[in-house]
């Protein structure tokens, strides 16, 4: 019985999706209607989906994470095209994984920044998920990875940017002009203990910091 009952479940499952998904597109098009058309959103929203689908570890959420994502790419391609006006520095973090550094980082300059710095995370193959060590050590510094997921590197969130830094991946990402490329040799978390996770954190916080004070909206021009 099992085995004749799990293929309509997963049939299902991919039918309440593609209505969650609807429904996603349907939102995001209203608020970007002035930027794409209806066809690019359902694609972007369906994009989205897949590539978490083929990549993540835990499905329990995941058309709510592709929603988020699509909607990250949809603003991305509003900022590029200047639909939205967007005053705040806008920093891109590419690793490997986006399994714990690039997240780590991003998610400290909007610690450190108060938010006035646009910080956004990325992979060149994304994981499963996030490293129960690297959601530890942030947990013990105040900041909570609990809702970050794993995310490829796509064309328009990288197009956004104006800062990217790539953790010892420089070579695996294709540069555009008009940025600022710089490389943290930040080693992969991948297999570390919890300590060596706590020092990458405290390195990472103290480039961060330093980049603050120098892109942020306090620098000196």
């Amino acid at each position: 019985m099992d085995q004749d009952t799990a293929p309509h479940a997963t049939a299902a499952t991919r039918a309440l999706d593609r209505n969650v998904l609807g429904r996603t597109a349907a939102h995001l098009y209203e608020r970007y209607a002035d930027v794409v058309d209806r066809e690019t959103v359902d694609r972007i929203v369906q994009e989205s989906y897949e590539e978490l689908d083929r990549t993540a570890a835990v499905k329990t959420h995941l058309t709510a994470s592709a929603g988020n994502f699509a909607d990250h790419r949809l603003r991305s391609i509003a900022i590029a095209r200047g639909a939205i006006e967007s005053t705040s520095p806008r920093v891109l973090f590419v690793d490997d994984a986006n399994a714990g550094r690039s997240q780590m980082a991003a998610s400290l300059v909007l610690k450190h920044s108060a938010g006035l710095v646009t910080a956004r995370s990325a992979g060149v193959e994304p994981g499963g998920r996030i490293y129960d060590t690297a959601l530890e050590a942030m947990d013990e510094v105040g900041v909570s990875l609990e809702h970050a997921y794993p995310k490829p590197l796509s064309a328009d969130v990288h197009e956004a940017a104006q800062f990217v830094i790539t953790l010892a991946c420089a070579d695996q990402v294709q540069r555009m002009e008009g940025k600022d490329y710089r490389d943290w040799d930040i080693p992969s978390l991948e297999g570390k203990p919890l300590e060596e996770v706590r020092r990458v954190r405290d390195e990472l916080e103290a480039r961060v910091q330093e980049l603050i004070r120098e892109i942020g909206p306090d620098a000196e021009a």
